[in-house]
């Protein structure tokens, strides 16, 4: 399995994602500030700050739009320009800063996300 990051705002993210990735032989994709994805036959959009998640949100384009930033987990619906509504999760912080220790577990099949404290 292959995890897919992307970086946040903290200054020396870049650096140890580009790290890890090179120490994991291939275990770790890193695509720099934002990802556009297809896993699942769903198109996944992923980046770190709310704002711009939102926005792709509701372009309509993607199954899928998962933000960071707040580390508070949510998990939502909003309506797009296309009629329709897409998925917008925040697995909020596995490591508890400034909220609890959360992580979203998605079922890509049935579109069905889970918010999941530690």
């Amino acid at each position: 399995m292959q995890l897919h990051l992307i970086h946040g705002n903290n200054i020396g993210d870049q650096v140890s994602l580009a790290r890890w990735v090179r120490e994991r032989n291939g275990q770790f994709q890193y695509h720099g500030p934002d990802a556009r994805l297809e896993l699942g036959g769903r198109k996944i959009f992923v980046v770190h700050y709310p704002e711009y998640g939102y926005a792709m949100a509701c372009t309509g384009e993607w199954d899928l739009v998962c933000w960071g930033h707040s580390h508070v987990a949510a998990v939502e619906q909003v309506a797009n320009v296309k009629g329709g509504r897409t998925w917008l999760v925040n697995p909020g912080t596995v490591a508890g800063l400034s909220a609890p220790q959360t992580w979203v577990l998605g079922d890509l099949a049935a579109m069905r996300f889970d918010s999941r404290f530690l």
